[in-house]
């Protein structure tokens, strides 16, 4: 009884395994059949159908802002904007923009941009209006397009998450459920997103979140979330509160974004394959060159990965991207299949790592190479690294973790940053891992330690 109960729980092993495997594979050929497509391009002015577009919305006015205003005022109005789909029906514009929905994110955003560029701003801002959906999820349209457009995305979906799925039933007639604390909350915040798809990573949730001023900041920071990054998950608040103390610290002069629009894995165990690094690498690449087209060549971008994060920047090098600075935070490795600068496609790329003493990260760091299995090089160890000290957390009398609570109720204050739970700790405020991060991102000096990683001979 006892081997037949072992041999079943081996095949039950082997064979979740084999699924996991075969998952992988596939959303690893999902990522390499992507071709960029061609923007289209308007051969005739679009002012005609436009304005019979905006007569035919359930909003009016003259100006696309107070159009926003009234559906966002108006749920019933949002729901049916955001539910709106361009067609060819109403000539070339709908069109255009029909294809542009199609081809799900397989554009150079940077020609995506040139066709809003040839819109025009006030054009652009209606379209936000008319197709939020389409305008807030797509790479290369105008960063303020996108995040009226989400504002709109995410009214509707918060109204959305009241209502009873299904056929009606007696106790549901009169009543409604609560809806989604993560949506609520968000509602009216002021909060600006890139991209938000409550709906992705099997109702977890995607975004992308400014936090800072775009329009001011000379250096733009990027973070990409470790393990679990969802709506729903408490790693949305947790990164958000994380760019915003950096934010805070170094004024207008830097922004932070948090990207998190791809699938994500959660636990050890999909956290261990490289898949979803490979897959959300891509598109994080493309991100930062439609971040370059937007913001100009005068502003620094650092790309910054945590834990599984590390793994999709790490990645995302081995595409054309715009970084200035690469930063790995307790990072899972240099991506799948790197183990050497010149498998990037700029080796000598600027590049910093944190790591902890005792930080669970360590022992996943620059496992062999296995297909499809663990994320590539240990980042500390990685030729032309410049590894960053972590020392120790503030001891100073308001001093708090990154949620929040007192460092000094909490029994660590001015401890050393090091062990199990130093993975979180790099990010706590006025610790001196956290400044050397904001240094990083500030373009100034951090703090090195004295152990560094071996010069790369191929980068003078």
């Amino acid at each position: 009884m006892i081997k037949r109960w072992w041999r079943a729980a081996a095949l039950t092993a082997v064979a979740a395994v084999a699924l996991v495997y075969l998952a992988g594979l596939a959303r690893l050929g999902e990522a390499e059949a992507e071709q960029l497509r061609a923007v289209p391009v308007l051969a005739a002015d679009p002012g005609t159908e436009l304005a019979a577009l905006r007569a035919a919305a359930p909003v009016t006015g003259d100006d696309p802002a107070a159009a926003l205003d009234a559906a966002l005022a108006d749920p019933a109005a949002a729901a049916r904007l955001v539910a709106a789909v361009p067609t060819a029906d109403s000539g070339e514009l709908g069109a255009a923009l029909a294809a542009l929905a199609a081809a799900d994110g397989g554009l150079d955003p940077v020609a995506v941009g040139e066709f809003f560029a040839g819109l025009g701003p006030e054009r652009t801002a209606w379209l936000s209006v008319l197709y939020p959906t389409v305008i807030g999820g797509m790479p290369g349209a105008p960063f303020e397009a996108r995040t009226a457009a989400n504002r709109l995305v995410l009214t509707a979906a918060a109204t959305a998450s009241t209502a009873y799925a299904g056929p009606e039933r007696p106790w549901t007639g009169d009543t409604a459920r609560p809806a989604r604390a993560e949506l609520e909350d968000l509602v009216g915040s002021g909060r600006e997103f890139l991209h938000l798809d409550p709906y992705s990573n099997a109702g977890g949730g995607s975004w992308i979140e400014v936090v800072g001023d775009l329009d001011t900041a000379r250096n733009v920071a990027v973070i990409v979330p470790g393990g679990s990054a969802f709506l729903t998950s408490q790693n949305f608040e947790i990164y958000h509160d994380r760019a915003q103390s950096f934010v805070d610290a170094a004024g207008d002069g830097l922004a932070v974004v948090v990207w998190a629009a791809a699938s994500w894995p959660s636990g050890w165990i999909q956290e261990a394959w490289a898949s979803w690094s490979q897959v959300a690498a891509r598109s994080l690449a493309a991100f930062t060159l439609d971040l370059r087209a937007q913001l100009g060549d005068g502003v620094a971008i650092t790309l910054a990965g945590h834990s599984y994060g590390g793994a999709v920047v790490g990645t995302a090098e081995t595409y054309d991207l715009e970084a200035d600075r690469i930063l790995h935070i307790a990072s899972a490795g240099m991506g799948s299949d790197v183990y050497a600068p010149a498998d990037y496609t700029e080796p000598c790329r600027p590049r910093y790592s944190m790591t902890a003493p005792g930080d669970p990260i360590s022992y996943v760091q620059g496992l062999p190479y296995v297909p499809l299995l663990g994320h590539g090089a240990d980042p500390d160890d990685f030729p032309g690294m410049r590894r960053l000290a972590t020392g120790n957390l503030s001891d100073a009398p308001g001093a708090v973790d990154d949620t929040g609570l007192s460092l000094h109720d909490l029994g660590i204050a001015g401890k050393p940053v090091e062990g199990v739970h130093s993975h979180s700790e790099v990010f706590y405020p006025e610790s001196d891992a956290w400044r050397n991060l904001l240094a990083v991102m500030t373009g100034e000096d951090p703090e090195l330690t004295a152990e560094q990683a071996p010069a790369d001979p191929d980068c003078a």
